[in-house]
């Protein structure tokens, strides 16, 4: 006789696997319908558990979002981090933009869900606070370049204030442009970093 799935906790065995699953669905959900747009109980259905098994690993929508954001970000994070050990400024910038673009390529779900944090976070304030890492992230990663940079003297003496809004503007901007046009690409990359170089 087969015992038929509860409708609450997965069984102990099942319980890695069904997070997992919970999030790699929601992750897709939350890049393609928006943080309003994906509901829990979709979500439940697609990973093929029911919304009271989810609720047992997510209270809420919020939390669900803060655990694919979590899972996405320590996947791609340090992916990233690692090229802050180049020889210069310019390595790093060009080892960290080419990992984006492999990533955008192999993963494109998690570059869509990232990419959309700014404006859930903008819309949906109360995520703030479940997703701090991302400002802590982009503090430490963009000044490591700078003072990279100053190490190499590949850079001049402006403020670290507008240093840090000159790379959040233009590698930022690289990446978004690139999905919006659907065109991140090997040659707007080099002539991104022949631009860096030229400081």
């Amino acid at each position: 006789m087969v015992e038929s799935r509860s409708s609450g906790r997965p069984l102990a065995t099942d319980s890695a696997v069904a997070r997992v699953a919970f999030i790699k669905v929601a992750r897709t959900h939350f890049a393609k319908f928006g943080y309003t747009g994906t509901a829990m109980t979709s979500v439940a259905q697609e990973a093929g558990y029911t919304p009271t098994a989810l609720r047992h690993y997510f209270e809420n929508k919020a939390e669900l979002y803060a655990a694919v954001f979590a899972a996405t970000s320590n996947e791609i994070y340090p992916q990233i981090v690692q090229h802050l050990h180049s020889p210069t400024m310019a390595d790093a910038i060009e080892g960290s933009m080419g990992k984006m673009l492999q990533i955008s390529k192999e993963f494109p779900e998690f570059i869509d869900f990232l990419y959309r944090t700014p404006s859930e976070l903008y819309r949906h304030p109360e995520l703030r606070e479940k997703v701090e890492v991302r400002e802590s992230f982009q503090e430490f990663f963009y000044s490591s370049l700078i003072s990279l940079g100053r190490k190499t003297g590949e850079l001049n003496e402006l403020t670290d204030e507008l240093q840090i809004m000159f790379f959040r503007t233009v590698m930022q901007g690289w990446i978004y442009e690139g999905i919006f046009s659907n065109d991140i690409t090997l040659k707007t990359q080099i002539a991104l970093v022949k631009l860096l170089e030229r400081l």
